[in-house]
Order: structure tokens, then C-alpha cells, then sequence
């Protein structure tokens, strides 16, 4: 499907970056990724090669499900996709994404995009839906934009899943105790609900403490709160 592609408003003032020195720098984060799909041939290095001239270089596929199967667990970045395409169709690739729990996020490319259809890419999480014609500039900007939201959710998948990690490395008995702690209950009442001793309670809220590695109650609430958020 052809993509009519407007120039920038203004070309030499536009902002250029380069993906290598992204704005969230985050210890253990993938080089962004992006990715383009379309089934037009034609329309693949057109869009390629507007995004380097920004900074931003994109691998492209002609299919969709040829561009799922680069998909990594740790990959961040932004796939630019057209809606309609045989086969796995924009939307359906946004939902295998979605699947798999993947960070990367996503821009829909589309010539005709129904209201009910429209709704549900956004609903889903998509960053734009882009409607054709569309100006240079829109789609460079979304891209930047969508890299900058893959990192974030990234990054607080990571601490949410170390936040659990850590948490289910807690006994049974060991996180009834935290749990009560951080709720503020004092320790002969903790002691009393579980019907253990004050020398047990504090055995295993040290436990608690070394496993987590945290240094208070109120740090342990942190980390509980964390554990407990949504993706």
C-alpha cells in the first residue's frame, strides 16, 4: 500500500538525533530498535530513509509476522506498521505484541481507518495512528516519541518483576510478618496474630530484611507497593 509522505515544514530547522545516545539511559537497556513493515516494497525505503536522515535507523520487513519473529523479550524501540497488509494484518501484529508481553511500542500507518477500528489501536496502546497523507515531520516526532515510551515501560517492568522476584524469595511466614510490620501494627499484636515469639518474629523479619536487602519497614512497603503495580 503507497504512503504519500509531505516534507517537513521546515527541513533544515527539523531536530536530528541519533538513537545511540537515547534520552533515558538505562543500565542494562537494548540499543532501541526500529522497525518498519509493509507489504509495498516501494514504500520501505522511502520511509527508511526519511527516518536516518533524523538519526534514526530502521530495519525493514514486507511482513508482519516476518517482523515478529526478530521480536526479543529485552528489545526496546518502535515498529512503524501499515494497517492493512495480507496476511497479519496491523492490528493483529499489535495484539502479538501485545501477547508477549513486548515493550516495544507502536505507530499504525493507515489510509482508511474506521471509527471502531481507530478505537481499538488506541485502546490497545498504540503511540499515533497516523492517517495518509501525512507531513514528514509527524511521523519522526511519534517514532522519537514512541522510543522514549518503549524505554519507560522497559524500565518499569524491570523493577516491578525484581520487585517481585525479590518478594517471592520471602517465606510464607517471613512476608506475613512484613506485611503486618508495614502496615504499622506493633510487634506484640504481630506476635500474637501468628502465634509465634518475640525472638521469632525478629529472626525472621532479619531474615526478611537480609533477603530483601532493604534497611526498613518503609522501604519494604516500597517494594511491596512496586511489586503490586500494573504493566
Amino acid at each position: 500500500m503507497a504512503v504519500i509522505l509531505q516534507p517537513l515544514d521546515s527541513p533544515h530547522g527539523a531536530h536530528k538525533r541519533n538513537i545511540n545516545t537515547p534520552r533515558l539511559l538505562i543500565a542494562n537497556m537494548k540499543k532501541p530498535r526500529i522497525l518498519l513493515v509493509d507489504d509495498d516494497p516501494n514504500v520501505l525505503p522511502v520511509v527508511a530513509k526519511l527516518l536516518e536522515a533524523h538519526g534514526l535507523n530502521a530495519e525493514s520487513f514486507t511482513s508482519a509476522t516476518d517482523l515478529l519473529s526478530t521480536i526479543q523479550p529485552e528489545d526496546v524501540g518502535c515498529v512503524v506498521t501499515d494497517l492493512e497488509m495480507p496476511g497479519m494484518s496491523g492490528i493483529e501484529l499489535q495484539q502479538a505484541l501485545l501477547d508477549r508481553e513486548s515493550s516495544m511500542a507502536i505507530i499504525v500507518i493507515s489510509g482508511h481507518a474506521d471509527v471502531p477500528r481507530a478505537i481499538r489501536i488506541m485502546s490497545q496502546g498504540a503511540i499515533m495512528l497516523l492517517e495518509k497523507p501525512f507531513k514528514a515531520q509527524q511521523l519522526v516526532v511519534q517514532v522519537e516519541r514512541g522510543i522514549e515510551c518503549s524505554q519507560q515501560i522497559f524500565s518499569k517492568r524491570q523493577r516491578i518483576n525484581a520487585a517481585r522476584k525479590a518478594i517471592g524469595a520471602l517465606t510464607e511466614e517471613e512476608l506475613a510478618i512484613m506485611k503486618l510490620s508495614a502496615r504499622g501494627s506493633p510487634n506484640k499484636s504481630i506476635s500474637y496474630e501468628l502465634a509465634i515469639s518475640a525472638r521469632t518474629l525478629d529472626r525472621r523479619r532479619h531474615s526478611a530484611f537480609s533477603k530483601l536487602k532493604v534497611q526498613s519497614v518503609a522501604d519494604f512497603a516500597v517494594l511491596l507497593a512496586t511489586s503490586e503495580e500494573r504493566l
